[in-house]
């Protein structure tokens, strides 16, 4: 008998063309761990057809009166953004036989492997605007690595309290914004950045991140505000080469992300798959594949908000 999921065998789970809605919020759950984005900005339900998010600019105030008085008007702009959804695919082919042999196994890999998809397919998009698969840049979207308040790393020496003081002046151009009222509360790192914090010292050799340096130390906390590391900071995905982007951080209140409750999927065992320089004729060679699809969306209010730490770039002396 055939294992089943969410009340569908395994090959009707596969087949029908939708995954079943429990293993939808399955993978759902796991990207949104997996995902550093939707860890430090949550999620909120989109329709297809994307929603109208109201963006309030400018620090509303209430004044104080006194009985009789003419009540105060306050002035704030307001700014209408729209979710955009977009749409992450991926197809995976593998030997009929092999997952008729074992179906509730390849239905976990199944789901593991569409899961890091997705969670990828999320953080390059509005880390960078960019599809990872091609290194092709999303039309009509905002990304965090378009802020224009940024700082290079190592801009200060030892003695100006170097990393530590690279990090605090980034926190003081987001929080100091003019005519704006961000807070700052938290980073996004690349894996990179670990070892660099660890062996920061202050003057006198002491570590500057740590109350002693300790390698197995996880670096989730940076100068008191939570840190969550992803390779997408650096851009090194896919297709997509290193930015030099070592650290995001910023108002991360400001990102919504959500996402389109469906999964769809298409299975095929007749097509011709192009598989980089490899041509893959399903029928020719009993195999089939499977097309997945999923929807999300993101909306950042103010992309300004956030400070993109870059690596010093070394000087070039002409030959």
């Amino acid at each position: 008998m055939a294992a089943a999921v969410g009340g569908f065998t395994v090959n009707e789970a596969i087949t029908a063309g939708k995954l079943p809605a429990e293993m939808v919020d399955s993978i759902w759950s796991k990207v949104e761990y997996e995902s550093a984005i939707l860890r430090v900005a949550g999620t909120t339900p989109v329709a297809i057809t994307g929603n109208v998010i109201p963006t309030v600019t400018g620090d509303i105030v209430a004044g104080i009166v006194g009985e009789g008085e003419a009540k105060p008007i306050v002035k704030a702009g307001l700014e209408l953004k729209t979710f955009k959804p977009v749409k992450a695919a991926a197809i995976m082919y593998w030997s009929k036989e092999a997952r008729q042999a074992n179906p509730a196994n390849y239905l976990k890999e199944f789901e593991s492997k569409m899961t890091q998809a997705i969670a990828k397919a999320v953080d390059m998009a509005v880390i960078h605007g960019k599809d990872a698969l091609k290194n092709a840049q999303i039309t009509g979207v905002e990304y965090l690595a378009q802020s224009a308040t940024t700082m290079e790393l190592g801009t200060n020496n030892a003695k100006s309290g170097g990393i530590g003081a690279d990090i605090i002046d980034g926190y003081s151009k987001v929080v100091e914004l003019a005519d704006q009222n961000y807070d700052f509360t938290g980073f996004l790192a690349d894996q990179r950045m670990k070892p660099k914090l660890m062996g920061a010292v202050d003057l006198q050799g002491r570590p500057l991140f740590q109350t002693s340096l300790d390698l197995s130390a996880k670096m989730d906390n940076l100068a008191g505000l939570p840190t969550t590391y992803t390779r997408a900071v650096s851009g090194k995905i896919g297709a997509v080469a290193d930015t030099k982007t070592r650290l995001i951080g910023g108002d991360f209140a400001n990102i919504k992300v959500g996402f389109v409750n469906d999964i769809t999927i298409k299975q095929t065992d007749t097509a011709t798959l192009v598989d980089g320089d490899k041509t893959v004729p399903l029928w020719q060679q009993n195999m089939e594949a499977y097309l997945v699809e999923a929807q999300f969306a993101w909306v950042i209010r103010d992309v300004n908000a956030f400070c993109v730490y870059t690596d010093k770039v070394p000087d070039v002396k002409p030959q």
